[in-house]
């Protein structure tokens, strides 16, 4: 009985040292390790911090794991408590703008300093987070323009200038409102969102005018981004970045809407601002049944958190390396809905593929990759600095299994090796299995079931 008929799914067949585990090949990879494409990039951050549960789960292991360098702060009410909001750090509308008293920074203050001691950069959404759709409140315009960026300035002020018993927390990137292109989070028209903006970036430059000022973390309506960036230059607003969010099941779409939004931003005036992904995750395929019926909430949301949900986001990171992505923070790290932890603080599925992809940045210079263009099968490659270790990152988010016939070509070494392999998929979290490789040699076979991740590392000087 060969492995593939056994249904073991890995073996390492080097130059014909051993038999390969299967006579047929769906598919043909090849890496060529002296052609360097670049640096692979790091785009595996995520929304919101390590505190979870009011503080009583605590993450900040995994996220030092992970190498998380930037998070986004939005939705924080759901997985922590009542904090960085509009309402919960200017409860009072009425309230006078420039008197301390009138703010309540306690809670949001410890959120945000256990976040900045990690080293990790802050996005600050000003605005609100969502709320239940029977208890929409805050979806609606400020009733003062003025009065808003008197408080966001002060806001401001507080976080990195040390303004009422603040902190020097230095954070840098400052988004004006969340998804105002649909009426959960804006009931105004486009032009006072507009508008709003306006008031907001002028206010914050005028604190500091190396902030990095942005929006409108849009929700995926185009139209309404086409009049944010005319808007935008006739006015002559600074836009440092533009934010923007999407949740789809196929990684493509990631790339075909990141070029668009880069050709728009270079038709307006805009080619220089960052184009910052900050929420993204496995989308449903009925959004209009997502909590209305119990049984199909259930089942999308058992996807983003199994294997089906690694998958997805091990070929999302893979994909965004060759968009004009700057920043990408995933939909969360978490313990919330969405996120890559349990409610006890236990990783899932998806955590461990972000984790292979961080595993894959310590072999940081980008490989060419010749591969079949209209295969499932995602696949980035990086060799170390010291041209030691090659590392391939593998995603299949079909659900058809497929064998990879994968060669390695130009190894900047000979002699003996050693190949590992780790995997993500229903049985596995990322477990190393090793093999020693005696003699030379460039091609692998490789099994890869459908709906999972794999890296391998080969490794020059094997035992």
């Amino acid at each position: 009985m060969t492995p593939c008929q056994s249904g073991v799914r890995w073996s390492a067949i080097v130059a014909g040292y051993a038999l390969l585990a299967c006579t047929a090949f769906a598919q043909s990879i090849s890496v060529d390790a002296s052609r360097i494409a670049g640096t692979i990039r790091r785009l595996n951050d995520v929304d919101n911090g390590p505190l979870c549960q009011h503080g009583v789960v605590d993450l900040t292991r995994y996220y030092r794991e992970l190498g998380v360098q930037n998070v986004r702060l939005h939705d924080v009410n759901w997985s922590y408590g009542d904090v960085l909001d509009m309402e919960f750090l200017f409860p009072d509308w009425n309230a006078d703008p420039e008197r301390a008293e009138s703010y309540n920074f306690a809670a949001s203050d410890l959120y945000v300093k256990t976040i900045s001691d990690l080293g990790i950069n802050i996005i600050f959404r000003l605005g609100y987070s969502a709320e239940g759709k029977s208890a929409i409140r805050h979806n609606v315009p400020p009733l003062s323009y003025e009065k808003w960026a008197a408080v966001v300035e002060h806001i401001v002020r507080h976080y990195n200038e040390g303004w009422d018993n603040g902190l020097h927390a230095n954070i840098r990137y400052w988004e004006v409102w969340n998804e105002p292109d649909i009426a959960d989070f804006w009931s105004g028209t486009p032009e006072q969102y507009y508008r709003l903006y306006e008031v907001t970036v002028r206010a914050l430059k005028r604190v500091d005018p190396t902030l990095r000022v942005g929006g409108p973390a849009l929700a995926g309506h185009e139209p309404f981004l086409d009049g944010f960036l005319a808007y935008a230059r006739q006015r002559a607003l600074p836009l440092d970045f533009l934010s923007w969010h999407i949740y789809t099941q196929d990684p493509a779409d990631i790339a075909k809407r990141a070029e668009r939004f880069h050709e728009m931003l270079t038709r307006y005036g805009y080619a220089g601002a960052q184009s910052v992904l900050d929420e993204w995750n496995y989308g449903p395929s009925n959004w209009g049944a997502l909590f209305h019926d119990a049984s199909a909430t259930q089942t999308y949301f058992d996807s983003t958190q199994n294997s089906v949900g690694a998958a997805f986001d091990a070929a999302v990171l893979i994909v965004m390396e060759d968009a004009p992505v700057d920043i990408a923070t995933f939909y969360t790290g978490t313990t919330a809905m969405w996120g890559l932890f349990t409610a006890a603080g236990m990783p899932q599925k998806p955590y461990y593929a972000f984790l292979a992809f961080t595993e894959l940045l310590k072999s940081p210079k980008r490989l060419a990759v010749d591969d079949a263009a209209d295969s499932p099968i995602r696949t980035l490659a990086g060799i170390s600095d010291d041209g030691k270790t090659i590392r391939i990152l593998l995603s299949n988010p079909s659900d058809q299994t497929h064998v990879l016939r994968l060669r390695l070509a130009n190894l900047p070494w000979s002699g003996a090796a050693e190949y590992q392999e780790q995997v993500v998929d229903e049985r596995s979290n990322l477990e190393a299995r090793s093999a020693p490789v005696t003699r030379a040699g460039s091609i692998f076979s490789e099994v890869m079931t459908g709906r999972s991740v794999v890296l391998l590392t080969i490794r020059a000087g094997g035992k």
